[in-house]
C-alpha cells in the first residue's frame, strides 16, 4: 500500500523556505522527479511540509499495516485545506480532453488539459434554438480523444432562463416559443478540428429531456431524464444519426391525503406509480418535444424541493410530482436507478427485461428496500407504497466496483445513505450506515454531487452553500464511511466532479448557475494536496473527462451524477 494515511494535521505555519525543503524531500522520497515548477505550484497552494510533518514531526510507521490501522481505526482528524489559498494551476495534467457545457451561454467547450487550452467548442444559437441553456452532458470513450470524440448534451430553455433573476426581455420577444423550448437533446461529434452537431434526438424520437444524461456501461447508448417532466427514457447509439428509444418511463405520485397541504401531499406517504410509455403508432414518436408534458413550469434547482411542498414552484401538476430528473447504472451494465428527488428514493430498473425490481428508500429511520408490485399491463404500470416521506433527496451514484450505492438525502435530513448492491438480486441491496457532517444542518450546507477515486477507495462530495457563500467539498474514507479531509471556500454553486483516469487528479467544477465566478478547483486523489485553480468560462453545471475506454466510464458520467 503506497499511499499516506489520509488524516493529517493542520498546514504548517513555519517559514516557507522549510516547507519547501520539507516538500522537497517528501516527493524525492516518494520516488517522484521534483522540478521547479511542481515547487512553485504546491507553494502556491500552501500545501506544502504536510507529509514531512507527518513522517518526522510524528512518527509515522509506513508499512502497510499501520496505514491501515489509521484508515479503518477512530475517527480520524479532518483536515481543512482553505481552497482560497491556491493560486492558478501550472502543472502538466495529463493529455486528457475536459468537456464542460455553458449553461445559458448556450453551448459547451472542451478544454486539452496537456496544451491548456480550448480544444473546440459550440453554440446551438448557431443551429436555431434561440434559448439553448446547456445543461448536462455525457461522453462516449475514444481511444484518441484529441483526434475525436462524441457527447449527449441535454439543454433546457422556456421559462427556466427566467429564475436567475436576470433582467431579460427574451419571453416579451417571442424567443421562448417553438424554438425556445428547450429540451433538445443534442448528439455531437469532435472530428479533430471542430464539434459538429449530428443531432437532436428530441426532433428525432419526440422524446424532449432537458436534464441528466448518462452513457451506458458498455457504451452502446445513453439515458435521460428530466424532473420537470417527472420521464425517462432510455436511447440506443445509432451508427448513423437516427437514434430510437429503448424503453421510456414517467413516474407519479399519489399522495395519501391529496386534498391536504402541499406538505403533507408527500410527508404524510402514498404511492409512486411507474407507466412504461410507448411512442404513437402512427407516427413512431412520441409528443413530449419542448415543454409538453411539463408538470412544473421551472426547473427544481438545488434544493427547490421546498419551494413546491411550499407551493412557490408552480405548474400543471405539482401534487403528482416525483422528482424523476436523472438515471445512473450500475457497473455491471443490468440495472439501472431511476432518481427521484421528492421521495428520496431510486427504483431499480432490469435493463435487459426493462422491468422495476425493486425500489431504494434513503431517509434515515425509513425502511431501506420497498417492493414494486405490476398493478396493470397495457400499458405496463407498477405501484411502490411509502408510509411516509421525511426528507427529499438529490444526486447518487454507484461505487467503480457496483458494490456501493449511495444518494442524499437534503433540506430536513442532510446525509448520504450508503447501500451495499454488491448482491445480485438488487432486492437484498441494504442500507448500511449513513455519511454525516456536524456541518450538514438546515437546508445549507448540503451534500450535493459526487464521484469516487479510481480505486473506489474515496468518495468526493460536493457540498453546496447558499450565495453569497462559497462552495465547497469533502474527502469520504469507503472504509470508515467518515469525512477524512474538507475543501472549503472553492467557489459559488460547486456542481459536479471528475478524476482524470490515471487516478492523479479531481476536477472541482464551481458556478453551475450565472453571473458569478467560475472556475475548476484541482487536487491530487491521492495525497489530496491541492494543485489550484484553472479558469473554466461560461458559468458550468456539469463536466467530464472523456473516457479512452469502456473500464473508464465506470468513473464517468455513466455510474455517478
Amino acid at each position: 500500500m503506497n499511499e499516506f494515511p489520509v488524516s493529517k494535521p493542520p498546514v504548517s505555519e513555519k517559514p516557507g523556505f522549510l516547507r519547501l525543503a520539507k516538500f522537497q524531500v517528501y516527493r524525492l522520497l516518494k520516488g517522484e522527479l521534483v522540478t521547479r515548477r511542481d515547487v512553485v505550484t504546491a507553494t502556491a497552494a500552501g500545501a506544502t511540509g504536510i507529509a514531512i510533518e507527518r513522517m518526522f514531526g510524528f512518527g509515522i510507521n509506513f508499512s502497510s499495516k499501520q496505514v491501515e490501522k489509521v484508515v479503518s481505526g477512530a475517527v480520524p482528524k479532518i483536515e481543512v485545506i482553505d481552497a482560497r489559498k491556491s493560486k492558478q494551476a501550472i502543472e502538466k495534467l495529463g493529455d486528457y480532453v475536459y468537456l464542460t457545457p455553458e449553461k445559458l451561454g448556450g453551448g459547451t467547450h472542451a478544454v486539452d488539459m496537456g496544451a491548456g487550452k480550448t480544444l473546440a467548442w459550440i453554440s446551438y444559437w448557431n443551429y436555431g434554438d434561440s434559448c439553448p441553456i446547456s445543461h448536462h452532458l455525457a461522453a462516449y470513450p475514444s481511444a484518441d480523444p484529441l483526434k475525436h470524440f462524441e457527447f449527449v448534451n441535454s439543454t433546457q430553455g422556456g421559462d427556466n432562463v427566467t429564475i436567475y433573476n436576470i433582467p431579460t426581455q427574451i419571453k416579451e420577444r417571442g424567443l421562448l416559443d417553438k424554438w425556445g423550448q428547450g429540451n433538445h437533446i443534442y448528439r455531437v461529434n469532435f472530428d479533430g478540428q471542430s464539434m459538429n452537431l449530428m443531432e437532436d434526438v428530441a426532433a428525432t424520437t419526440g422524446m424532449g429531456l432537458g436534464v441528466h444524461t448518462t452513457i451506458y456501461p458498455d457504451a452502446t447508448g445513453f439515458a435521460g431524464a428530466d424532473g420537470q417532466k417527472d420521464i425517462c427514457a432510455f436511447f440506443d447509439r445509432p451508427p448513423e444519426p437516427k437514434t430510437s428509444v429503448l424503453a421510456a418511463f414517467r413516474a407519479d405520485w399519489i399522495p395519501n391525503d391529496p386534498k391536504g397541504n402541499l406538505e403533507d401531499n408527500w410527508a404524510k406517504g402514498g404511492r409512486v406509480r411507474l407507466e412504461k410509455l410507448v411512442p404513437a403508432k402512427e407516427t413512431g414518436k412520441f409528443d413530449l418535444e419542448g415543454s409538453k408534458g411539463n408538470k412544473l413550469n421551472w426547473e427544481m434547482v438545488p434544493m427547490a424541493e421546498y419551494l413546491v411542498y411550499t407551493g412557490q414552484l408552480p405548474g400543471d401538476s405539482p401534487r403528482t410530482l416525483t422528482g424523476l430528473d436523472a438515471v445512473v447504472h450500475h457497473p455491471g451494465n443490468k440495472y439501472s436507478a431511476l432518481i427521484l428527488r421528492m421521495v428520496s428514493s431510486a427504483i431499480i430498473i432490469d435493463r435487459k427485461t426493462w422491468e422495476p425490481v425493486t425500489c431504494l428508500h434513503n431517509p434515515e429511520g425509513s425502511p431501506d428496500n420497498l417492493e414494486i408490485k405490476k398493478v396493470s399491463s397495457n400499458p405496463d404500470t407498477w405501484e411502490v407504497k411509502f408510509d411516509d416521506i421525511k426528507c427529499v433527496g438529490h444526486e447518487a451514484g454507484f461505487s467503480p466496483n457496483g458494490k456501493i450505492f449511495t444518494m442524499m438525502n437534503n433540506i430536513k435530513q442532510n446525509n448520504m445513505a450508503v447501500f451495499d448492491t454488491s448482491s445480485p438480486d438488487p432486492r437484498k441491496w441494504n442500507r448500511f450506515t449513513f455519511v454525516k457532517d456536524p456541518d450538514w444542518k438546515g437546508d445549507f450546507p448540503s451534500p450535493f454531487h459526487l464521484c469516487f477515486s479510481m480505486d473506489g477507495k474515496k468518495m468526493f462530495v460536493s457540498v453546496l452553500y447558499p450565495k453569497p457563500q462559497l462552495s465547497g467539498c469533502c474527502v469520504v474514507d469507503t472504509e470508515s464511511w467518515k469525512i477524512i479531509a474538507k475543501f472549503p471556500n472553492i467557489g459559488p454553486d460547486c456542481q459536479t466532479m471528475a478524476v482524470t483516469y490515471d487516478g492523479k487528479y479531481v476536477f472541482q467544477i464551481f458556478s453551475g448557475f450565472q453571473r458569478l465566478s467560475s472556475g475548476v478547483f484541482i487536487f491530487k486523489q491521492d495525497t489530496l494536496e491541492p494543485v489550484g485553480y484553472l479558469p473554466n468560462f461560461g458559468g458550468h453545471h456539469d463536466c467530464v473527462i472523456i473516457p479512452r475506454k469502456n473500464e473508464d466510464l465506470k468513473n464517468s458520467r455513466c455510474t455517478t451524477l
